[in-house]
């Protein structure tokens, strides 16, 4: 997943970069190999297409969140729903009182390596309100 402008960026390069192989693959390639290396090379320019999308999507703030009905369940979401709100991680950062490498650090994990207290400051400081129901 793409969570910020310059890894956007990287992706965008890498995509034109294995749009290149792909065209060099075609004219020196044939036969089955050539088919396999094609599959591949569009194989991973779709997925990186697909996460281009994605995050333009969520830049947009178009973002539905599903149902949530564990704490663990959280934490995929919290990068997404950070993007949608136009939060930077430079600016979470600043929010937390931390620095932006904490916070990419968190969003590498997908935050699963937070405690439960420290995801509740996170929430709070992109403006996400969580109701919590614990039944025995």
């Amino acid at each position: 997943m793409i969570k910020t402008d310059a890894q956007k960026e990287r992706t965008l390069v890498q995509i034109d970069g294995f749009r290149k192989a792909l065209g060099q693959a075609e004219q020196e390639l044939s036969g089955k190999r050539a088919a396999v290396v094609r599959a591949s090379y569009e194989s991973m320019i779709r997925q990186l297409d697909e996460e281009v999308r994605e995050y333009d999507q969520l830049k947009s703030g178009d973002v539905v969140l599903p149902p949530v009905e564990r704490l663990d369940q959280i934490a995929p979401f919290i990068a997404k729903v950070r993007i949608a709100k136009g939060v930077s991680q430079s600016e979470l950062a600043r929010r937390l009182g931390v620095s932006k490498q904490v916070v990419s650090r968190y969003e590498e994990s997908d935050y699963q390596c937070v405690a439960v207290a420290r995801l509740q400051e996170i929430l709070d400081a992109i403006g996400i309100n969580a109701a919590v129901t614990l039944t025995a």
